[in-house]
């Protein structure tokens, strides 16, 4: 508590935040901040054309954004974006002052526990994982979960309050992620299924507005069949770097953190996950 009155601005809307990542959900929750008139700026590996709408908001310098930013929400894509942000060179490890970092994206969990114990003492690293796909994350209504001691929960919640509807502290760091791996890993077993069924009733010519609208009332009424006209990736096939393929890295984080070799348990020992990687790969045509 200490460190953060002492650190920090008492009421964390009135600091200074950066985000990293300004990609399809990135780029919405920065805007959300600036809508509040929250002093943030992004900034991202790449120089997308989508960026140069924010002008003076987007700092293309990683030095200069870590330098200036005390507050840094880390949004890339994956695990090797976040150990260049942090570990590369001009990284956030090496920074001198005092600075916290909320990891948004979904990383294995263990990975982000390796991060922390690599961290000098003045970053404090909070794993704060989102759910809500892009609509959410435009319409700031993301659900987070957040592990990190109480104290820095109460510091941070208004600000991710900003970006999201529901603020759910687990537990200590780290089990937020474990949270976010376990509930992805129900998103992709439901999508697989959402879209498995999809084909065959299209192979068997049925009404697909019946089969949804009866679905939706039924036992197999799941998040990804039910917002099917709002999520635009509904009918993607599978490619490295779309949501499929995103979907797909979640599993493997979920395949890292919880099935380990030595210690599988009997519940379908790993073939559930494989299943699951196999049908996301070769996803069947949604038309």
């Amino acid at each position: 508590n200490n460190m953060i009155s002492k650190c920090f601005n008492k009421d964390i809307l009135k600091e200074k935040i950066g985000l990293a990542g300004c990609g399809n959900m990135g780029l919405p929750m920065l805007n959300a901040m600036l809508s509040k008139n929250i002093d943030a700026k992004g900034y991202d590996i790449e120089r997308k054309t989508s960026l140069l709408s924010l002008g003076k908001d987007f700092v293309s310098s990683k030095k200069k954004f870590l330098d200036d930013r005390n507050i840094i929400i880390s949004v890339v894509r994956d695990a090797s974006d976040t150990t260049e942000l942090c570990q590369g060179n001009n990284g956030l490890f090496e920074q001198q002052s005092s600075k916290v970092l909320i990891i948004a994206s979904t990383l294995s969990p263990k990975f982000v526990m390796d991060l922390k114990s690599k961290a000098p003492k003045n970053i404090t690293i909070i794993d704060a994982p989102m759910s809500g796909a892009t609509i959410a994350a435009h319409e700031a209504r993301l659900t987070f979960m957040v592990g990190c001691e109480k104290v820095f929960f109460n510091y941070i919640e208004p600000l991710l309050g900003v970006m999201g509807a529901r603020i759910n502290h687990i537990g200590n760091y780290g089990s937020g992620m474990m949270v976010k791996v376990l509930n992805n890993f129900i998103a992709a077993s439901s999508v697989v299924s959402v879209r498995h069924v999809l084909h065959q009733a299209q192979k068997f010519e049925l009404d697909i507005d019946a089969l949804f609208k009866t679905i939706d009332t039924s036992s197999g009424q799941t998040w990804f069949g039910t917002n099917r006209a709002d999520i635009e990736w509904f009918k993607e096939n599978f490619e490295n770097d779309n949501t499929m393929g995103i979907l797909t890295k979640d599993v493997l984080a979920y395949v890292d953190a919880f099935e380990n070799e030595d210690d599988k348990d009997n519940f379908v020992n790993g073939e559930l996950s494989k299943s699951i990687l196999k049908a996301l790969k070769n996803m069947p045509a949604a038309y």
